[in-house]
């Protein structure tokens, strides 16, 4: 695989992973780790809350709101607690460091996502070569 084979997809994962791994650098491990599992935290309230919402009110903006409110309001306890509990384990530069490596494998992560989803793999020359390793 070379780069002259490259699609305009394949630059922008290249260019999200630059961005995450970058975006990790200066967040730090505590800080990426406190966003990733925030937005795990937020996605699964957004999920159980609409759902269990619906027996409290049949209006699709009150419901909307609030599962907005309650999303945002996991997202930004968990990242807290997180970092908070992570930020003292590790001396800066190696925060650093590994805040840039996991910021790096996120970016990997959505590549491979992409890959074993199979959906729209011709836009991506990076994304139809792993397919062939994940499935």
């Amino acid at each position: 695989m070379v780069i002259e084979n490259f699609l305009p997809a394949d630059y922008a994962l290249c260019g999200l992973t630059v961005v995450m791994a970058v975006l990790g650098l200066f967040r730090g491990f505590s800080g990426t780790l406190g966003f990733v599992l925030g937005v795990i935290a937020a996605l699964v309230t957004a999920s159980f809350g609409w759902t269990y919402s619906a027996s409290l009110t049949a209006v699709v903006w009150q419901r909307g709101a609030g599962v907005l409110v309650a999303t945002l309001l996991a997202f930004g306890l968990v990242r807290l607690i997180v970092k908070r509990l992570v930020n003292g384990l590790l001396a800066q530069p190696s925060d650093a460091i590994f805040g840039f490596l996991i910021g790096a494998a996120l970016g990997v992560l959505v590549l491979v996502a992409w890959a074993h989803s199979g959906i729209y793999l011709e836009y991506s020359t990076l994304a139809k070569e792993v397919s062939s390793y994940v499935r």
